[in-house]
């Protein structure tokens, strides 16, 4: 009887990673919960929120090609290691400010701008890692495993989160997310690198970042992922302000109610994101089905009465958004050559979480001059009409099974 482990969470040095990841992401979820409430209660208005994830985020929208680029030339283990002590430092920044009673909005938002750098090189290493642990071969189950992993912590923080902030307050917060980064440096010291998979050298011919760049985005149907992936970022996932207002200003709830969402999201995104790593290969009119389900969710919640609905409602929103970016993912990576994945995870993060600033601004624009609600139903939109696009899309099967998975691994 053939095991119900996926194939990667087999390989020590994945599950460790793995591991880790989920470790890290709770915390970093303790922060983010955290932060949003602590600038909502000092200043009471969703563009100050949409402010601090300006910060966030315009750093890795501007640095990922360079991120990238550094993916692709040195190994993204040592690159990690780097951004797990950056991202403590940050987070313990955060954690004294607050028990200092520092809360001018500039010192947040420079601290907040200071991780967003580290985040940029953390987040496109961490996907060209990937390749690294498991080969070409099992690289797309990996990547949904990895969207799996952001959302099994997305259902552990966010509500332990929201008990901590009302018991505690934000400076715990904070220093819990810098405790927990110390798991992944563990994790990775723990790998056995005699088992890393050897990415094949970038070509002598290289054009550079342009010419790699360039080269991806001959590629059709990688275009049309990209192009489906800003849209739907910008417009439909600006959780962290739409999902606040609503739950705070619009249904009139608090912390613990809405670390409740953010939680039953993650649990549907956890199931969305191990559907779809049963899939491969994953084919186009998956990444359509799962943006169609993301907007209908959004419908529904945007419609919700009460909070106990919204509530009901949030693991329908976390199954579409699990489903979507896991299918995405694997399909960008897939497709992708091996020796251009620091350049793929870029334009993938850079598509995604580096775009998430024009997205929070547009929510926080929508939520003070509308509502919460109107603000999901523009989302709602975006998800449809990227949904019906993708569908009319020939029907492709997106596997790409490279000859390139090399072994012995480099060290």
């Amino acid at each position: 009887m053939p095991s119900l482990v996926p194939l990667p969470l087999r390989r020590r040095n994945f599950a460790l990673y793995f591991t880790g990841q989920i470790a890290s992401n709770t915390g970093v979820w303790f922060q983010n919960l955290a932060l949003s409430l602590w600038i909502v209660e000092e200043t009471e208005s969703a563009r100050a929120l949409a402010l601090v994830t300006v910060c966030q985020f315009a750093p890795i929208l501007l640095l990922s090609a360079v991120a990238g680029a550094a993916a692709d030339t040195f190994r993204p283990r040592s690159i990690l290691f780097v951004t797990a002590a950056l991202s403590s430092l940050a987070a313990a920044m955060l954690a004294l400010a607050a028990s200092s009673g520092i809360d001018h909005l500039p010192v947040l938002l420079a601290i907040v701008a200071f991780s967003g750098v580290v985040q940029a090189f953390d987040r496109t290493a961490g996907q060209a890692f990937l390749f690294e642990l498991v080969g070409a071969r099992e690289l797309g189950v990996a990547v949904s495993l990895n969207t799996v992993a952001l959302s099994a912590a997305r259902s552990i923080g966010p509500g332990i989160a929201g008990i901590a902030y009302a018991v505690a307050g934000p400076a715990t917060c904070f220093g819990i997310n810098a405790a927990t980064y110390g798991f992944v440096i563990v994790a990775l010291c723990s790998m056995n690198a005699k088992r890393f998979v050897a990415r094949p050298v970038r070509p002598a011919d290289s054009d550079g970042a342009r010419g790699a760049i360039g080269t991806l985005l001959a590629d059709r149907t990688l275009r049309r992922l990209f192009a489906t992936n800003v849209a739907v970022t910008v417009l439909a996932m600006n959780f962290m302000v739409v999902v606040t207002a609503m739950v705070t200003i619009s249904l009139d709830a608090g912390a613990p109610q809405l670390g409740a969402a953010h939680a039953l999201n993650a649990v549907g995104a956890v199931v969305g994101g191990l559907v779809v790593s049963m899939l491969a290969p994953v084919r186009l009119r998956v990444v359509a089905l799962a943006t169609l389900v993301l907007g209908g969710a959004l419908a529904c919640a945007a419609l919700s009465p009460n909070i106990v609905v919204f509530l009901v409602v949030s693991p329908l929103i976390g199954l579409g958004l699990g489903a979507f970016q896991s299918s995405l993912g694997s399909a960008v990576q897939t497709l992708s050559p091996s020796h251009l994945l620091g350049r793929s995870s870029a334009l993938l993060t850079m598509s995604s979480v580096g775009v998430a600033p024009v997205g929070a601004i547009i929510a926080g624009s929508i939520v003070d001059g509308a509502s919460a609600r109107w603000a999901m139903a523009v989302g709602t939109l975006a998800c449809l009409v990227c949904g019906a696009v993708l569908a009319r899309t020939p029907r492709t099967t997106v596997s790409r099974i490279r000859t390139d998975d090399k072994r012995p691994a480099r060290s």
